[in-house]
């Protein structure tokens, strides 16, 4: 005997077959649109659910569980938030054990030794008989006149002499060294140095200048002049011997160089004029050991 299943579905079956040995499957499957007899019309009884379908459709089921349940749980797909990692939060650090501090100790208290301060000794006061005042003019009253030196010192390099009577200006002074009270004067014509003014006692430089006198040096133009030869001075219209003479000029007359020295015939000559005009030519100075023209001072 025979019976087939179908199913209108379109689902695969297996036939059944009765044997000898009983009911087993056959080999062979069939899809049928309905369940049907053995007569071809449509069975009353009840439906034998296919196997293959049934586990389709578990397997159906178990997958929208397995999208359901987390969208149930969830609510939703949407991505959750990366969580923000926290920067590390530094571990306090161990206290650095400390080493022991030795334990200062006092130096021994003792009493400070006084130190001894030097006294500067006093500046002896120099005393000067007759003092000169700085800026003021003096006079020069020892024969024979001073040397000016650089420093004030006899060892110091003598720079120029200055004649008995000469007129000079101080700036300087007083200071003693090497015996003398030394002053440094100028001589009104360019040079400046130390002189020694005495040596306490004698005085060699005068704040007393009085009146112009004549002075033994050489004159230089624009200095007053007097004719100091015991005699008469001749006037040449030219420096040197051989030139004509313009006029005689006798001593203690005063005259005004304008122009000069020129060295001629072993003189030296200078232009002089009187102080009318009427006279004014060349007239030699001296000669060695003698002054014929003395600037007065």
């Amino acid at each position: 005997m025979e019976s087939r299943f179908g199913n209108q579905s379109g689902r695969r079956c297996k036939e059944w077959r009765t044997g000898p040995s009983g009911r087993r499957p056959d080999s062979d499957s069939c899809t049928v649109a309905r369940n049907e007899t053995s007569d071809g019309a449509p069975s009353a009884g009840r439906r034998r659910p296919a196997g293959p379908a049934n586990n389709l459709y578990l397997a159906l089921l178990a997958v929208v569980l397995l999208w359901a349940v987390p969208i149930i749980a969830c609510g939703s797909f949407q991505p959750r938030p990366t969580p923000t990692r926290g920067m590390p939060v530094a571990a306090p650090a161990a206290d650095t054990p400390v080493p022991n501090q030795p334990t200062p100790t006092s130096p021994p208290t003792t009493a400070p030794v006084p130190t001894s301060t030097a006294i500067p000794s006093p500046t002896p006061t120099i005393v000067v008989r007759n003092p000169l005042t700085i800026g003021e003019p003096a006079r020069i009253t020892v024969p024979g006149g001073l040397n000016v030196r650089e420093q004030p010192t006899i060892t110091s390099p003598a720079i120029t002499h200055l004649a008995q009577d000469k007129r000079i200006t101080v700036l300087e002074g007083p200071v003693s060294s090497d015996g003398y009270i030394w002053w440094k004067v100028d001589d009104n014509q360019g040079t400046v140095g130390w002189v020694a003014g005495g040596q306490g006692i004698d005085d060699w430089i005068s704040p007393h200048v009085g009146e112009a006198r004549p002075i033994d040096r050489s004159p230089v133009v624009g200095d007053r002049v007097v004719v100091t030869l015991n005699g008469e001075l001749t006037v040449r219209s030219l420096p040197g011997i051989g030139a004509s003479i313009v006029s005689r000029a006798r001593t203690n007359q005063a005259f005004t160089v304008v122009a000069g020295p020129q060295s001629v015939d072993g003189y030296f000559w200078y232009q002089i004029r009187s102080d009318d005009g009427e006279v004014e030519g060349w007239a030699a100075d001296g000669r060695e050991g003698e002054r014929w023209l003395s600037p007065l001072e």
